[in-house]
């Protein structure tokens, strides 16, 4: 894994692309958004499924390459199967002393419930689901909108706004893992686990590189991977007013990365948790990504 060390600021900006369609489609259990007739990002499942619980028990979002050929993130199967997407879970989901993994997603799974909205535009696109956590005795104890909204930005940035309210069903619920096993993160493609050494990260001036991969001192990450022969540049950020407190990030060769954070959801007091995801097919150095950061604070998103 290396490190890039760049510092140059630039005045690069998240500004409206204007120009691009989007429209949605439902294509073999998913949505696909599709910008100018070519997928960006698809969501599944559109069901859970008992017979084909490891490929249909959690709900994450694929991104595509920008030829919209096929997702440069990681589906079911592979090394860590439970890794896809766009995702966002927690090891120990403690329920009245009960605990439910819902990052490996033992004793549990995520379930699509409907779509609230589905609306398409020109350089803009949202889509908000409800999605319910069930436990093995087909009880639910969470209720969550996930919104996503995703934007065509200037210099042909991908920017992908994630929201996760999540509602407890079942008195206060303890939100814990680990670094490597909880909050919002994102996993790129399988393929990359054979060929880490290509990954690179650029991170926050001033952030510090622990043991075990975790990054403090930041509120985002870069993560620069390889798939298919093309590297890639995508930011993971996380507000500065986060509800829960600053995150710490987690940073593995082989492309998976992101915001962990703890939480105690209480009854009656939805939790909303915010991300942005920015995702670029052209070079990025230190002072892009913090520009970006700095615009992101600005909006207010």
């Amino acid at each position: 894994m290396r490190f890039a060390v760049a510092v140059a600021v630039s005045a690069l900006m998240c500004g409206v692309a204007h120009g691009v369609n989007f429209t949605f489609e439902q294509q073999d259990g998913r949505l696909v958004l599709l910008g100018d007739g070519k997928p960006w990002i698809a969501t599944l499942p559109d069901a859970y499924d008992p017979q084909r619980r490891g490929e249909t028990y959690k709900v994450f979002t694929h991104v595509y390459d920008f030829e919209g050929q096929a997702p440069i993130t990681k589906g079911a199967g592979g090394k860590y199967t439970h890794h896809r997407g766009l995702f966002i879970g927690w090891k120990d989901t403690v329920v009245s002393g009960t605990n439910f993994d819902t990052w490996h997603m033992a004793k549990c799974h995520q379930e699509h419930a409907e779509w609230l909205a589905i609306e398409a535009g020109t350089d803009t696109a949202i889509q908000r689901e409800r999605i319910r956590w069930i436990d093995y005795r087909l009880e639910p104890f969470i209720d969550e909108t996930r919104t996503i909204t995703v934007t065509a930005a200037s210099n042909g940035l991908r920017v992908i706004d994630f929201t996760s309210t999540l509602t407890s069903l079942a008195g206060t619920i303890n939100l814990r893992g680990d670094l490597q096993h909880a909050g919002m993160q994102m996993r790129m493609a399988n393929e990359v686990t054979r060929h880490p050494h290509s990954t690179d990260y650029i991170l926050p001036k001033g952030a510090k590189i622990l043991d075990d991969d975790k990054v403090v001192g930041g509120h985002w990450a870069c993560c620069s991977p390889v798939v298919r022969g093309k590297r890639y540049w995508i930011v993971h950020m996380t507000p500065q007013n986060l509800p829960v407190g600053e995150p710490v990030y987690s940073i593995r060769p082989y492309a998976r990365f992101g915001a962990f954070v703890e939480a105690d959801l209480e009854e009656g007091k939805p939790l909303p948790l915010r991300f942005r995801i920015v995702v670029s097919d052209k070079k990025l150095d230190r002072g892009d990504c913090a520009a970006l950061y700095d615009e992101y604070v600005q909006s207010g998103t």
